[in-house]
């Protein structure tokens, strides 16, 4: 029986570390954080629900910034408990080898392998024909969080349209917003920005239908009695989810529910799996048809801190996959798919290689997982630690989607914040990150995000045909425009195609006439 089990190493400068750990407790079932104490600082580095009678595997990392010897720290909150601790591993990284890591992983995950080959009429391949391959959208969805200023500057919209592919509204869908006075409904701003959202063909996550937080629910429903809260509860689902079904890719449900537990605290322990399970199966009437409120569109759960807070142990990776178990488990949901949102407010410096573990845990539970709301505070690494988590959320097979937190509004960035250099005392009204300032010029932090998407994470192609009058090659999954030309042949061809995430290569002919 150990208090706090400690093992200990010797640390390089600028390592990323990954640790793997076997635990068993004697009795019931135990949360354990791996922390690593340093000289100057105790972080954590992991965590598991360790149980009774099986071994479950603790995963988690940490980066070392400078040389120094360390001690791996194993907390127990029960002391009385029995641990059992088997074959603690501990694997550096140079981030170089990080990086190259994830560069095979996208490579495997997001690509996929092409082969065109250009005949002309009489079936003679051609060599030297000119192929122009243009990735019009990736299949990947990376977006941007934003409220209703997409709807004041005409600069923000072009800007916004020309390089994400989905958007969350802030605020604009929550109940809070669209009912502020009970029984009075306005959709007009929701509706405003669903539209340009739709001209766009900019997918939509609806956020969200209710709150599992007492101070971010409306103050009216505070005051009446439970059988009251589930009426307006249910018309409010039936109201949100009927008007934008069909139209949003996403719904985050009950907001971090693992956080807060307003709707439990009224309508009972069950509230949430009860709220999923009416949006996917309840039937009501619409236009004299009755039919589920909203049978396919996917339903997430949404939390903070599972990544950028390991320390926080209402939300660790093993907790957030209880809960969906948890809420599959309700009668009737067992067939239900849920999704996991992570939102990503980073105020800390990003643990790389403790996330990588966090989306292996989730995954592994065969959710599929989003960032939600990324962003960081403004500091002097918020560029690196940006990168890193796009690099490192982009590469991993479970994650199917980014929303950055980095939307445009005057006051949150105007100059004096754009150029602030007092992080701790930033001016009022500030926004996290800004990624154009007031003059729709974009920032240092929204040139690094147009590298990455429009540049790094795109395939666009130009190129010739070999003796064989074939291309091969391996792009990015999305849709593409192609142009293929040759010099003896006058009329060109244009087409359009889609490189689906599937096995083996897309093949296809081009006849030049």
């Amino acid at each position: 029986m150990f208090k706090d089990p400690m093992f200990d190493s010797q640390l390089l400068e600028w390592k990323v570390y990954g640790n793997a750990t076997w635990i068993q407790v004697d009795e019931g079932e135990e949360t354990i954080l791996a922390y690593i104490k340093t000289p100057s600082e105790t972080k954590p580095s992991g965590s598991v629900i360790a149980k009774t009678g099986c071994w479950s595997m603790l995963k988690g990392g940490f980066t070392a910034y400078e040389d120094e010897k360390v001690d791996l720290i194993f907390k127990v909150p029960n002391n009385k408990n029995e641990v059992w601790i088997d074959n603690v591993s501990l694997k550096s990284f140079t981030k170089a080898e990080w990086r190259e890591q994830q560069k095979r992983s996208i490579n495997k995950y997001r690509k996929r392998d092409i082969k065109i080959k250009v005949t002309d009429k009489a079936g003679k391949p051609l060599e030297g024909a000119n192929i122009t391959l243009t990735h019009t959208r990736p299949l990947f969805l990376i977006g941007c969080g934003t409220g209703y200023s997409i709807l004041e500057a005409k600069a923000y919209q072009d800007f916004f349209a020309a390089r994400f592919t989905a958007a969350t509204p802030h605020n604009e869908m929550k109940w809070y917003y669209n009912e502020h006075f009970q029984g009075v409904e306005n959709y007009e701003t929701a509706d405003a920005m669903v539209s340009f959202f739709e001209k766009n063909n900019i997918a939509i996550r609806g956020h969200c239908i209710l709150w599992d937080s007492t101070n971010a629910s409306n103050y009216w429903t505070q005051t009446l009695p439970p059988r009251e809260v589930l009426y307006t509860t249910i018309r409010r689902i039936a109201s949100v989810v009927s008007r934008y079904t069909g139209r949003v890719i996403a719904w985050d449900v009950v907001n971090e529910n693992l956080h807060n537990s307003y709707y439990e605290s009224i309508l009972g322990a069950n509230a949430s799996a009860m709220i999923y399970q009416a949006i996917r199966y309840a039937k009501l009437e619409f236009n004299h048809v009755t039919r589920a409120i909203d049978p396919h569109t996917p339903l997430f759960i949404n939390e903070y801190n599972t990544l950028e807070y390991p320390k926080d142990i209402k939300v660790i990776p093993a907790r957030i996959v209880h809960k969906i178990r948890e809420i599959k488990s309700f009668p009737g949901n067992e067939d239900m798919v849920l999704h996991i949102g992570m939102q990503g407010h980073f105020t800390l410096r990003a643990n790389i290689s403790y996330i990588r573990a966090a989306f292996d845990v989730m995954g592994a539970s065969g959710s599929p997982i989003w960032l939600t709301e990324l962003d960081f505070l403004k500091s002097d690494t918020q560029h690196e630690d940006l990168e890193n988590v796009l690099r490192e959320s982009f590469s991993h097979p479970a994650v199917e989607g980014i929303i950055i937190f980095g939307g445009w509004k005057k006051k949150g960035c105007r100059d004096e914040c754009i150029n602030a250099k007092d992080y701790n005392h930033m001016p009022i009204g500030c926004g996290q990150m800004c990624l154009i300032d007031n003059n729709f010029k974009i920032t240092p932090t929204g040139e690094l995000v147009d590298r990455l998407i429009l540049k790094e994470w795109r395939s666009n192609v130009v190129t010739v045909t070999d003796k064989d009058g074939v291309f091969s090659g391996r792009l990015f999954h999305g849709d593409f425009n192609l142009t293929c030309s040759h010099p003896s042949i006058p009329n060109p061809v244009e087409r359009t195609f889609k490189l689906e995430k599937e096995e083996g290569a897309l093949q296809f002919g081009i006849t030049l006439k």
